[in-house]
């Protein structure tokens, strides 16, 4: 069992460093070009491994705390990343069966995410990982209810030049680097600040990616809607 296990987290460690180094290349590469989709498709494959060894390391040793956490910090960033890539796949046929699974099974985890949260509420009383078991909870269920209404409407477009696949595309996987990025980033943030910092630099590891993320998201959702008004749609393949 405790080879099992070492080897889930080599694999689990490995990959998701892998995945933060590999991200960041569709970002600067050409959109559409052979190496943004290449090392895209490599993110994506990454990302299937981090949250497959991480449920699996989460069924071996089910009562770890943080590594239950970080289960659904990997579910909801594989869940991006593989939404993120679809995206680009459903121009024309729109989401398979295999979409419709995929979104129905990240709203179930969404909920038990929230439903332990809440469990957790009730018993502990505000506390760390309550609040972050419903805040990511409710965040994944977001996503996954919007995917679910989106199923049911016909495609429409969000900007002159431009359509909501495309959108969709950049932003989620944005959204799951930045996912990724917290995860590591909190796992590792003990061993990287003093032993007498304070309690405010922890915390600021699980709020400052989301903030700076975020707004690069914005900053590039609003070149784009400018670049493409008026002009021929985005090409990504």
């Amino acid at each position: 069992m405790k080879t099992v296990i070492l080897s889930l987290l080599i694999l689990h460690i490995a990959t998701g460093i892998t995945a933060l180094l590999v991200g960041l290349i569709p970002m600067i590469a050409k959109k559409g070009g052979r190496l943004h989709n290449r090392v895209g498709l490599i993110y994506v494959y990454c990302m299937i491994a981090v949250a497959v060894s991480a449920l699996l390391l989460c069924v071996l040793q089910p009562f770890k705390m943080m590594r239950l956490f970080l289960t659904g910090i990997a579910v909801f960033s594989f869940y991006l990343s593989m939404t993120g890539w679809r995206a680009t796949k459903q121009k024309k046929s729109g989401p398979t069966l295999a979409d419709k699974g995929l979104t129905f099974i990240t709203l179930l985890v969404s909920l038990a995410m929230i439903g332990f949260g809440v469990y957790l509420l009730a018993l502990h009383g505000p506390s760390f990982f309550p609040i972050l078991f419903t805040f990511f909870g409710l965040l994944t269920l977001t996503f996954a209810g919007r995917d679910v209404q989106s199923m049911t409407r016909p495609t429409e477009k969000m900007h002159r030049g431009a359509e909501p696949w495309f959108f969709q595309h950049f932003t989620r996987m944005g959204g799951s680097y930045i996912a990724t990025f917290t995860a590591a980033l909190v796992t590792n943030v003990s061993r990287l600040l003093p032993a007498n910092a304070p309690e405010w630099m922890a915390t600021v590891s699980w709020i400052a990616p989301s903030l700076v993320g975020g707004m690069l998201i914005g900053f590039t959702v609003r070149y784009y809607k400018l670049k493409f008004s008026g002009s021929k749609r985005p090409g990504i393949a």
